[in-house]
C-alpha cells in the first residue's frame, strides 16, 4: 500500500515549518487515514514529527535530484510490514533502484539477550528488547528481492540501512559488532553525526528521478508476488542456523522470543510454556525451524550456548517433506530423524531433559489413553510440557480436524499450569502475515466468511491470485494438471465423502463425479512415502488427497472437491456429518455424537483444504 509518495522537492516543502500548512506528520496522518491505515496514533505521529525533518536534512545537503521520489510508511503486498522511509529512482546506469531506510530516535542502547535486538527506550516508558534497526531494514528488502516479480525480473537494486539520528556514534558501537550483527556491512547503521555519509549512501544508489511516466513504487506495489529460486534453500538455512531474512515483523518477533526464553531458563529456573497462534500460511512452521536452527547453531561471538531442540508434530506429510528437503543438502538421515518427531518421543525423555521442544499444529495433539510402551493414564500434553524446560506450541484451533484432535489453547494453559510451566500468550506472539497463499490476508478473509468463521464484508480486492469455480470436475482435473505442468505440486483434494474402494481393489475408482466422466482414486494406497509422493511424483497428480494427507503440505495449485457434507441451503450452510465416508475412520465426525462439534470439524477441513494453494485455488461444488 503506498501512503504517501512525493517528489524530494515536496517532501522538503512538508518539512519545512515556515511554510504555512506544512507539518509533515500532518500530512502523513491524513494520508494514511484516507488510505484506512492503523498506525495513527499519538506516539507515531511524534516519531513522524522528530524523525522526518531530520532526513529531509539530510537530503536538502545531498544536493541531489530533486524530482527523485520518496515513500513513507510503505506496506509490502503481502505481509504486514511497514517501512519507514524510501527513496527511488535510477542508478547512474539508469537502472531502477531503492534505498530502504528504517528511522529511529533512540539516544542509547544496550546489549539484548534476544537475537539480532538491542535493549533500548523505544518510544515506551520503560527500556524493552527491540530489533536492531539494520535487521529491520534489510528483512524488507529481502521481502521485496524474494517475493516481488517486478523487482526479480526488472533487477532492480535495492540497499537498506537504518538512520538513527538521535545516537552519537560513539553510543552505537554495539550496533556495528559483527559478531552480534553480521548484517551490518550489508546494511549499515548512520548515526548523528554521519548526515554527509548517510547522503553519499543515497546518492551512490539512487541519481535520478524515473522516467517520464514511469514510477518503480507503483509498479512493485502492483507485481505479482513470487517466492523467488533462493528461497529453495530456506529450510535448510534455518536449521544450519543460517540468518533468515525473509521473516515478518511477527515472524522475526516470534523467533527471538522463543531464543531468549530458552537461554533465559537457566538463570532463572523456571519452565516456560509459549503459545504463538496462527493462521493458515503465517509462516508457524519457518519460525519454528528458524528457532531450532539458532538455539542448534548460535551465532558465533553471540555468546549464547548450543541447546537441544526439537520439531514435533502429529501430522506425517510435513516431517516428511521437511526430511526430504533437507537429505537434499549436506544433513543425512539419522541426523533429520533427530530433529523432526512424532509427539510420542517424549516418553523416553525425564523432565526437563530437553532445552526446547517445538510443536507445530498443535491443535493436532490428542489425548493419550496408553499403548505399547506407554502407561494407561499418559497425558501427551503434560508429558511434552515436563520434558522441556520451555516448550512452544503453534496452534491454529480452526485447524482441527478430527475428532481426536484435542488441544486447545485453554487445555495447553491447564496442562502448563499442571507442570509448573509459566505460561507465556502474548498478542505480539500472534503471525499476521499470510506468508504461503499469494492472495495474501484478503483471500483467507474471504475463505473465513464463506464458511462462516466471520461476518461477510462484501470487500474482496484479491488481486495476483487464482481464484476460480467450476461447474465441472473434469475441468478443474484438466486445469490443475495444466498447472501442474507450469508450475508442478499442482493437485486436487477432497472432502472425505467418498468411499476407500480401492484399498482393496486397484481396479477401482473411489470419486466419481459428471455423470462418470470424472473417476479419481484416492491418494492413500501409495506406498512408502505416501504424503511426499503424492506431491512430488507427478504420476500422483491423477490422484485426490484427502484432509489427512494435505494438512501442512504447500501446493502451487489446489483444486478442492466439495463433497456432500457442505451445501448452501435457505440462505444458509449445512455442514451434514452423514455424508461423510464409512470408511473414514481417522476423522471420526460421521460417528460424532456432538453435532455442533462435528460442524466444527468439518468446516475446520474445508479451511484447511481451501488455503494449501499458494499461487491458485479452484473450487467445485459436488451439491
Amino acid at each position: 500500500m503506498i501512503v504517501y509518495n512525493e517528489t524530494i522537492n515536496t517532501f522538503l516543502s512538508h518539512c519545512d515549518s515556515t511554510i504555512p500548512g506544512s507539518m509533515i506528520q500532518d500530512v502523513v496522518d491524513r494520508e494514511m487515514k484516507s488510505k484506512g491505515a492503523s498506525g495513527c496514533n499519538d506516539s507515531q505521529i511524534r516519531a513522524w514529527a522528530n524523525s522526518l525533518p531530520e532526513v529531509a536534512k539530510v537530503l536538502k545537503e545531498a544536493n541531489i535530484d530533486s524530482d527523485i521520489k520518496v515513500a513513507i510508511e510503505y506496506k509490502i503486498r503481502g505481509r504486514g510490514d511497514r517501512v519507514d522511509f524510501i527513496i527511488y529512482g535510477l542508478d547512474k546506469h539508469d537502472d531502477p533502484a531503492v534505498v530502504i531506510i528504517e528511522l529511529k530516535q533512540w539516544s542509547d542502547v544496550k546489549r539484548s539477550e534476544r537475537p539480532y535486538c538491542v535493549y533500548t527506550y523505544g518510544g515506551g516508558a520503560m527500556a524493552d528488547d527491540h530489533e536492531h534497526p539494520a535487521y529491520q531494514a534489510i528483512r524488507y528488502k529481502a521481502a521485496l528481492e524474494d517475493f516481488n516479480k517486478f523487482v526479480q525480473v526488472n533487477n532492480v537494486k535495492i540497499v537498506s540501512c537504518a538512520y538513527l539520528h538521535n545516537l552519537k556514534g560513539v553510543y552505537g558501537q554495539l550496533l556495528d559488532d559483527k559478531s552480534l550483527y553480521p548484517f551490518v556491512d550489508e546494511s549499515p547503521d548512520f548515526y548523528l553525526e554521519d548526515a554527509i555519509k548517510l547522503s553519499e549512501f543515497i546518492k551512490n544508489t539512487v541519481s535520478k528521478p524515473c522516467r517520464k511516466n514511469e514510477d518503480i513504487l507503483f509498479e512493485i506495489d502492483q507485481s505479482q508476488i513470487v517466492p523467488s529460486q533462493r528461497l529453495s534453500n530456506m529450510f535448510f538455512d534455518c536449521i544450519k542456523g543460517n540468518t533468515v531474512f525473509t521473516l515478518d515483523d511477527s515472524q522475526s518477533n516470534a523467533v527471538t522470543r522463543i531464543v531468549k526464553e530458552v537461554n533465559d531458563h537457566l538463570d532463572y529456573n523456571e519452565k516456560r510454556t509459549i503459545i504463538i497462534k496462527g493462521r493458515p500460511g503465517t509462516g508457524k512452521s519457518i519460525v519454528a525451524l528458524n528457532a531450532i536452527g539458532m538455539l542448534m547453531h548460535p551465532q558465533k561471538g553471540s555468546g549464547l550456548k548450543k541447546r537441544t531442540a526439537f520439531y514435533v508434530t502429529a501430522n506425517a506429510a510435513p516431517r516428511a517433506l521437511y526430511a526430504k528437503e533437507m537429505r537434499g543438502n549436506d544433513y543425512k538421515k539419522a541426523a533429520i530423524d533427530e530433529i523432526f518427531k512424532y509427539p510420542t518421543f517424549v516418553m523416553k525423555h525425564p523432565k526437563n531433559s530437553i532445552d526446547c521442544i517445538l510443536i507445530d499444529e498443535a491443535h493436532r495433539l490428542f489425548d493419550m489413553k496408553g499403548g505399547i510402551g506407554i502407561k494407561t493414564g499418559t497425558k501427551l500434553i503434560n508429558k511434552l510440557i515436563e520434558a522441556a524446560r520451555v516448550s512452544v506450541f503453534f496452534i491454529d484451533e480452526d485447524q482441527a480436524v478430527t475428532a481426536t484432535d484435542y488441544a486447545t489453547i485453554d487445555i495447553i494453559k491447564e496442562k502448563a499450569k499442571e507442570e509448573s510451566s509459566r505460561v507465556i500468550e502474548e498478542e505480539d506472539l500472534r503471525l499476521t502475515t499470510e506468508y504461503r497463499c499469494l492472495g495474501g490476508s484478503e483471500y483467507i478473509d474471504l475463505i473465513r466468511e464463506i464458511l462462516g468463521y466471520q461476518p461477510k464484508s462484501g470487500r474482496y480486492d484479491i488481486k495476483n491470485y487464482d481464484f476460480k469455480l467450476f461447474d465441472s470436475a473434469s475441468k478443474m482435473m484438466e486445469a490443475i494438471k495444466e498447472k501442474n505442468k507450469i508450475h508442478s505440486r499442482a493437485r486436487l483434494v477432497a472432502g472425505y465423502t467418498y468411499e476407500w474402494n480401492s484399498k482393496n481393489d486397484s481396479s477401482k475408482y473411489d470419486i466419481i463425479l459428471d455423470n462418470g466422466s470424472f473417476k479419481a482414486q484416492w491418494n492413500l494406497a501409495n506406498t512408502g512415502d505416501a504424503h511426499y509422493s503424492w506431491l512430488y511424483d507427478d504420476d500422483s497428480v491423477d490422484q485426490v488427497g484427502c484432509i489427512h494427507t494435505a494438512q501442512g503440505l504447500d501446493m502451487s495449485y489446489c483444486g478442492v472437491i466439495i463433497g456432500k457434507d457442505l451445501r448452501y441451503e435457505d440462505g444458509h450452510l449445512v455442514f451434514d456429518q452423514s455424508k461423510m465416508a464409512r470408511s473414514d475412520k481417522s476423522s471420526g465426525i460421521r460417528t460424532n455424537k456432538d453435532p455442533v462439534r462435528a460442524m466444527q470439524l468439518i468446516r475446520n477441513t474445508y479451511n484447511v483444504l481451501l488455503t494449501r494453494g499458494m499461487k491458485g485455488t479452484y473450487v467445485y461444488c459436488e451439491d
